[in-house]
């Protein structure tokens, strides 16, 4: 088992941290992204409120 030093160990804990955030900031640029098309859809028609 390789022994990590403290320095070694920071250093692998932040990279694990920041992989992890680089996937969370990509699903929510997504999630982002797929409302704002959703809403621009929407605003291009007339809601039956709007309508009546």
């Amino acid at each position: 088992m390789t022994k990590f030093g403290q320095a070694e160990y920071n250093d692998f804990v932040a990279r694990v941290f920041v992989a992890k955030l680089d996937k969370i900031i990509e699903e929510i640029e997504k999630q982002q992204y797929n409302s704002r098309n959703t809403e621009d859809m929407y605003n291009r028609f007339l809601s039956s409120r709007d309508a009546s």
